[in-house]
């Protein structure tokens, strides 16, 4: 059983007038974290939408009698359906969903402006979000510029906030936007490469919602620059942004963290675990009121801490083997408003036809609950794993998942799914036929609690998002 995301996106190449930094200007980040859909660098999706810094719960059952294409519930009873045998399962077999017609006629999704190239969404109610575009150039400016649009009506139009200046114009820089609340907003970028000239990064922050930038590059390049045999930041490589609990942290190339505890004002380097330095596939998962820093070892099995104070400890929870021989191929996803984080293993390649595992932790990693088991049975398994949540009290998991099902024959479906008892059983809430290979759905929360749905398409490797759909889920 496997899960996997769809999304669609346009471009949009829209005049000069940019907003370029200016350096000053710092403000404290929002309290009221938001729901954000894509963002490049490590722990972005990788092959096919999976990759090492999503995660999603696995789901072929479901969590109520779900009503079929006949209008009938239709029960089937498996060995192989992890905490429970009997399950309810949709599609009906050689029969699209019930509500598929409605889905593809839009009657629920909200289809963006075609001339629009969204990268990455975050929404902080049913109607209003922000999305950044994919960078882009302009003539006789000698650097990328990102769009950045906001909606009051849930994505049905949508205005221009500003055109930030990256301070880069290297395409193959690792470049994101975070919209922390409707006010509070981060730019970073990133160089892959080493031995870049001058500076390898940049930081930009927003306390007017997007209207005004204040570049900190020099500020933060100052704070976080290695001195001699600290191991540290050499000036900016800077991969990713999280902020939980009034801290604001960078995970950058170095080896070293960097945290600012006043909305990037001032900033001082923390120490990762003893094994970070030599890591790989790093990434920051940061819940409402958790985060959490993963990576995998030299020897490529998990790494996994979380933050206290401004120590990061080892968490508590065990995780089983994975089934690839080693922890290459897991995947974590989380929201940022919820206090879950689900792990798949989504076992070796090929992704489509290996079966996975998926876990969920509720309390910061203290312990891990298996919310489905690992083998591929009957036709209405889902078989590509796409995104998820999880939230809940200690003991109980409450998880989104939207993955790719198989139907009677050649028939696939993209669905989304809901448990609400840790994967005992598991609710078909969206369902629609699926057509293209690199077509998926993401779902998160926002602010408010309310569940939203993300439509996009990637290319073959899943490293190039375009989100051209939202759906506020019932």
């Amino acid at each position: 059983m496997r899960f996997l995301i769809v999304a669609v996106l346009s471009v949009s190449w829209l005049g000069l007038g940019c907003n370029l930094f200016s350096e000053s200007g710092h403000g404290s980040p929002g309290k009221n974290a938001p729901i954000m859909y894509g963002g490049a660098g490590p722990g972005s999706g990788g092959l096919g939408g999976i990759g090492a810094g999503g995660a999603g719960a696995s789901a072929t059952p479901s969590d109520a009698a779900v009503v079929g294409s006949d209008g009938a519930a239709g029960n089937s009873a498996r060995g192989d359906a992890g905490p429970e045998t009997a399950i309810t399962t949709v599609p009906d077999v050689g029969k699209p969903p019930v509500d598929a017609d409605i889905h593809n006629d839009a009657q629920r999704w909200i289809r963006f402006d075609s001339t629009k190239s969204f990268a990455k969404c975050t929404w902080f109610s049913a109607t209003d979000g922000f999305c950044s575009a994919a960078p882009r150039s302009i003539p006789d400016i000698p650097v990328l510029l990102v769009d950045l649009y906001k909606t009051t009506d849930g994505g049905k139009t949508w205005g221009l906030v500003s055109q930030i200046n990256t301070e880069t114009s290297a395409f193959d820089a690792s470049i994101n936007v975070y919209v922390n609340s409707p006010s509070d907003m981060w730019f970073i970028s990133g160089l892959a490469g080493v031995g870049q000239s001058g500076q390898s990064g940049s930081i930009g922050h927003s306390t007017d919602g997007g209207k005004s930038w204040a570049s900190l590059t020099s500020t933060v390049s100052a704070y976080l620059r290695t001195t001699s045999g600290d191991g540290g930041i050499p000036s900016i490589p800077l991969w990713q942004l999280a902020a939980v609990g009034g801290k604001v942290w960078l995970l950058p190339q170095g080896g070293n963290l960097g945290v600012s505890l006043d909305g990037g004002v001032t900033w001082k380097k923390v120490p990762p675990p003893q094994d970070f330095a030599a890591a790989s596939n790093r990434s920051l998962i940061a819940t409402q009121n958790t985060l959490l820093l993963r990576f995998l070892k030299t020897d490529t099995s998990l790494g996994l801490y979380r933050v206290s104070d401004l120590t990061f400890v080892p968490v508590e929870g065990v995780l089983p083997p994975s089934s690839a021989g080693d922890q290459s191929g897991t995947w974590w996803r989380s929201s940022p408003n919820v206090e879950g984080v689900l792990f798949v293993d989504r076992g070796p390649l090929p992704a489509w036809a290996s079966p996975f595992w998926a876990y969920a932790t509720v309390d910061g990693g203290q312990t891990f609950q298996q919310i489905s088991a690992g083998k591929i049975g009957t036709s209405s398994d889902v078989i590509g794993l796409s995104d998820g949540l999880a939230f809940g009290a200690p003991g109980t998991v409450t998880a989104y998942a939207s993955g790719v099902f198989a139907g009677d024959g050649s028939n696939r479906y993209l669905e989304i799914r809901r448990t609400r008892d840790a994967g005992k059983t598991w609710l078909t809430l969206h369902s629609e036929p699926y057509l293209s290979n690199y077509a998926y759905i993401s779902v998160a929360v926002d602010p408010m609690g309310t569940v939203h749905a993300m439509h996009y398409t990637t290319d073959n490797l899943g490293t190039t998002v375009s989100y051209d759909a939202h759906y506020v889920l019932p």
